[in-house]
């Protein structure tokens, strides 16, 4: 049966925990959370308790086999942990196998698949055979944590923030939200080293901006967003520190270009009267992202559309010099940003 984070949270607590439970998903934070949760509440925390049995992503299928059904030793239960189980990897046969195995599972017997490896591999034709299979199965949990809103990620960071005895301000927690693109393991790592660094006593904006570090993307971001401000001498600090960083420029100029284009969709939006939420379901973006599109629509307020068209020309010449030339890739990106300025990119092409 397909679960969501909520149902399959009244289930560990409640301790119905079905026979065997499916985790994936782009969260990956969660799925590890929620595995731990699992075993916690069936075996306890020994990880090598002697009726824990871990399996990685392939294995001989008579090792499942005899696992589920082996009897546990001095306990009323026992646990097969499977971690990034990877259909691709077996034959037809074997697959087989392991579905039948999966259908009659003892009482004493829980089943974990945990997947915390690549998203390519859950859309692969054996993995999803896999997933629709337990779906339908009544002694099974399917859940899929798909990336959180920046709103829920931010309760979250508040809440972690407030356990640990501090004090935090909405604003503030949605910032290191954005900073760590709302990856919710970024996030926590991030909230418990500035609860280390107060001690007990409030996180403030200033000590987020010192002590979080900023993910490629955030940097690109604020770089593109002081260039819309007409902020160039910061602009090109900020590069300066990517390039120090080693960041290949064509990587750079990349994540460049794609806010440029967030740029362009919030300022087509905004001409039309559309909202941030339709642009972010129109352009599909995930859960964790929506908060670009709402911060666009505000950057991009006092620009005009041929100026942001204009941007777009000058971001797609640039990338070619950078791929066809041997000239300095610092060289092409700090021209491309002073052309980039507001008063200077309706007439600088390459």
């Amino acid at each position: 049966m397909k679960y969501d984070e909520d149902k399959l949270s009244s289930a560990i607590k409640s301790g119905d925990i079905s026979r065997i439970n499916y985790l994936y998903g782009d969260e990956r934070f969660l799925v590890k959370t929620y595995t731990d949760r699992l075993l916690d509440t069936t075996i306890g925390k020994d990880r090598n308790d002697i009726n824990l049995t871990k399996l990685g992503s392939t294995f001989p299928v008579d090792v499942l086999t005899d696992s589920i059904e082996s009897m546990p030793l001095f306990s009323d239960k026992k646990v097969v942990l499977i971690s990034d189980l990877d259909m691709e990897k077996f034959d037809e046969n074997a697959i087989e196998t392991i579905l039948s195995s999966f259908k009659d599972i003892p009482d004493e017997c829980t089943v974990i698949i945990s997947i915390t490896g690549s998203s390519e591999q859950i859309k692969k034709a054996k993995n999803k055979k896999l997933i629709t299979a337990l779906s339908k199965q009544k002694n099974a949990a399917v859940c899929e944590f798909t990336h959180l809103t920046p709103a829920r990620v931010t309760e979250l960071i508040m809440k972690k923030a407030a356990k640990r005895g501090c004090v935090i301000s909405r604003p503030n927690a949605q910032h290191i939200a954005e900073l760590t693109l709302c990856d919710l393991s970024l996030s926590s790592a991030e909230t418990d080293k500035l609860c280390s660094y107060v001690g007990t006593g409030e996180i403030t904006a200033e000590m987020i901006d010192k002590l979080t570090i900023k993910q490629l993307d955030t940097s690109i971001y604020s770089l593109a967003a002081e260039l819309t401000k007409g902020n160039r001498k910061q602009a090109l600090l900020i590069l300066d520190d990517l390039i120090a960083q080693k960041i290949d420029p064509i990587v750079i100029l990349a994540s460049l270009s794609s806010n440029y284009i967030d740029f362009y969709r919030a300022k087509a939006a905004q001409s039309t009267g559309k909202s941030a939420s339709l642009v972010a379901e129109d352009f599909g973006y995930a859960k964790n992202r929506t908060f670009v599109v709402t911060k666009a629509m505000n950057l991009v307020s006092r620009l005009d559309m041929t100026h942001i068209r204009n941007c777009l020309d000058i971001l797609f010449n640039a990338d070619h010099l950078l791929k066809t030339s041997a000239i300095n890739g610092r060289t092409v990106l700090e021209e491309t940003i002073v052309k980039l300025s507001p008063e200077k990119s309706r007439r600088a092409y390459y």
